[in-house]
């Protein structure tokens, strides 16, 4: 089952007749973290998987511990569905190595999850599935496991709204989930919306990093200087893109 995927609220609304008007969202704030999915089937061997259906080797630990306290909360089936984030990590980049790391004592400790949905059924409501994720929670009683507040409910306005407010604080987004919506696995539609404040830079590349780990011979990042003479790194390009 691939994971459901989000759309621009501001591309669906470049449409003519814009499918979200007059449906109910609920509305959470968007987190920089991870994309990130369990399927618990009563086992130990369950791993935390990424949005690219991989496993992620940094939190194979924390995998087996949250398949032990499933099989103790008699929860033997169902996606687990949250955003990863590590404590003290604020950044997406540093966030993005730490994940990504698998050798050694490569094990994110600090990492937590914020949880979003559960699905066992797709076809249920996401008001439902909700329901069902704050139950797991509660039942997995994990402490780097926490239930992702509905910070609001309401129509595309109250998305858009919630966005600001969350800019203004420093804030990455908003993500509204239409609350009578199934779970449509490999998809992106007005079921899932995002609103990302994003801010366009124009850089000069000036060299390239040469990857470490699972991108060793290839490409790790770009070394870029801005309009100043200010040096960044910039990473975050698909493989295919580091390979070419």
């Amino acid at each position: 089952m691939k994971p459901q995927l989000a759309l621009h609220l501001f591309k669906e609304l470049e449409k003519k007749k814009p499918k979200c008007f007059g449906h109910n969202y609920a509305i959470f704030e968007k987190y920089d973290g991870w994309y990130g999915y369990i399927d618990f089937d009563g086992t130990m061997d369950a791993q935390i998987m990424s949005r690219r259906e991989r496993a992620i080797p940094s939190l194979r630990k924390f995998s087996r511990l949250l398949c032990q306290a499933a099989r103790l909360a008699e929860i033997t089936h169902g996606r687990l569905i949250f955003e990863i984030q590590i404590a003290g990590v604020p950044e997406f980049s540093e966030l993005n190595g730490i994940l990504n790391r698998s050798k050694g004592e490569c094990e994110a400790t600090q990492a937590y999850l914020r949880v979003h949905d559960f699905v066992v059924d797709g076809s249920k409501t996401f008001a439902r599935r909700y329901d069902s994720a704050k139950y797991v929670v509660d039942a997995l009683q994990m402490p780097r496991v926490f239930i992702a507040p509905i910070i609001a409910t309401g129509t595309t306005h109250s998305i858009q709204r919630a966005a600001e407010e969350i800019w203004e604080r420093g804030g990455e987004g908003a993500i509204g989930k239409r609350l009578d919506a199934p779970y449509e696995p490999g998809k992106r539609n007005f079921g899932l919306l995002k609103v990302k404040e994003e801010v366009s830079v124009e850089f000069k590349v000036t060299g390239v990093i040469q990857g470490e780990g699972k991108y060793f011979n290839t490409l790790g990042a770009l070394r870029c200087a801005d309009k100043h003479g200010n040096e960044h790194t910039v990473s975050g390009m698909t493989d295919a893109q580091r390979d070419e």
